[in-house]
């Protein structure tokens, strides 16, 4: 049986499927943006030594929710970055409606969605447990790495709603797995050092020296890998991902001989998850494959 459509259904059915997909497509781009944002953000908190400028969670102090004049410059830092968490959750919730309403969306975006949803909830818990347990480094460390994991997973649902998402190669999942190194070394870097939020904050006891070596020597790793992908791939992405890994290593280089300035460390980890993105991209990118997509309601069926 054919369920046939006047021309002006079918024109109203197509104007509706592009304003959904183009909704969806903006929110995960914003959806993005805010993440990365937060990150810049959730860095600042830890620059300014306001980590405990909230001293409680999930209220800011014993009885109120917001900070109080009492807390100072570290308290409106710190409920500043909670606010903005909020406003995350916010964004990555409308990211879920529209992806939802995306009358062709690509399937296993809902789920992609849904799942950064709840990730920005548990994201926002670990941030709790780091207040509660008084910026442990270790808890610190999952809070940063667990931001990576979020905008890894946003840039695959914004290729994935435009369409560009493919099926890599094995070989080039080499960059993720390098780049997981890089990141989890430097969370023990910044566990070893100075800037832990608070100046009684207990750190981690490592190694300054030792741990930074091997925080550079995976960086070259990663390095060497971006180039093969640049010769293979020879593509831009490719090029634009080994470009920002050298202003990356550039900026930590210069960072680390400065005595690591404010402004510098707040631009490496702003710059650590525009790499992740970057890689992201790239390996997501590889190899176009055409989306399968969700039927949407009316279309037209054959027999």
């Amino acid at each position: 049986m054919t369920v046939v459509q006047s021309p002006t259904a079918q024109a109203a059915h197509a104007a509706g499927a592009t304003r959904t997909a183009h909704a969806a497509r903006a929110a995960a781009a914003a959806a993005l943006v805010a993440n990365v944002l937060i990150v810049l953000t959730g860095a600042l908190v830890r620059l300014t030594g306001s980590g405990l400028g909230c001293p409680t969670w999930p209220r800011c102090t014993g009885d109120s929710f917001v900070t109080t004049p009492e807390m100072g410059a570290h308290g409106v830092v710190e409920f500043g970055n909670r606010v903005l968490g909020v406003v995350v959750g916010l964004v990555v919730l409308v990211l879920v409606v529209a992806v939802a309403r995306h009358r062709e969306r690509p399937r296993g975006a809902l789920a992609l969605a849904v799942a950064v949803l709840v990730g920005v909830g548990v994201q926002g818990l670990v941030g709790g447990l780091s207040v509660r347990w008084e910026l442990a480094p270790e808890v610190v460390a999952a809070h940063f790495l667990f931001s990576m994991v979020l905008v890894a997973a946003l840039t695959v649902l914004v290729d994935l709603l435009r369409g560009t998402a493919g099926r890599p190669p094995r070989w080039v999942l080499a960059l993720p797995a390098a780049l997981a190194a890089v990141l989890v070394l430097g969370t023990l870097v910044t566990g070893s050092g100075p800037h832990a939020g608070d100046e009684d904050a207990r750190r981690l006891g490592l190694d300054a020296v030792v741990v930074t070596s091997a925080h550079a020597a995976a960086v070259l790793v990663l390095l060497v890998l971006q180039a093969v992908a640049v010769a293979r791939l020879r593509n831009r992405a490719a090029v634009a991902l080994l470009a920002l890994t050298l202003a990356q290593g550039a900026i930590g280089a210069v960072q680390g001989a400065l005595a690591l300035p404010v402004p510098l460390v707040a631009a490496h980890v702003v710059v650590a998850a525009l790499v992740v993105a970057a890689t992201t991209r790239v390996v997501v990118r590889v190899q176009p494959v055409p989306v399968m997509t969700r039927p949407a309601r009316g279309r037209t069926l054959g027999t």
